[in-house]
């Protein structure tokens, strides 16, 4: 199965979902940043202006900059995607205590929008098993 984010089929549904969202919309109400998400070799970027997601950005190049980004393997990432996801797969900080993703980049801007980074895999997660 696709990861939802890098479907693109798929990846307006997720951008529309995100941006209805009044959980996801509360907590990026201030970030305006671009987070890029990795499966292995496969990436976005997620384009986030004031609580927006403008954009998704699939198979970026070397020219496409990010503030921080969210690495796993594929088979984390349908684990951290499951319906209900096995134990150290449920978050991002139990993911990363466990070394099964990985965040890179500026720390300090990923942790400040950590919530509305964690409503965005809770999105993510919905829309793949839809």
């Amino acid at each position: 199965m696709a990861v939802i984010f890098l479907d693109s089929n798929k990846v307006e549904q997720l951008r529309n979902t995100l941006n209805n969202d009044a959980e996801f919309k509360l907590a990026a109400r201030l970030m305006s940043e671009d987070v890029l998400l990795e499966v292995g070799d496969s990436s976005c970027i997620v384009r986030v202006r004031e609580g927006v997601v403008t954009e998704i950005k699939l198979a970026p190049g070397s020219d496409d900059h990010w503030s921080f980004s969210i690495k796993a393997t594929a088979e984390s990432w349908d684990k951290l995607l499951q319906p209900s996801p096995p134990p150290f797969f449920t978050g991002l900080n139990a993911g990363m205590i466990r070394g099964n993703l990985q965040i890179m980049g500026n720390l300090e801007v990923a942790f400040a929008y950590y919530w509305a980074m964690n409503r965005m895999l809770d999105i993510m997660r919905q829309l793949q098993n839809k």
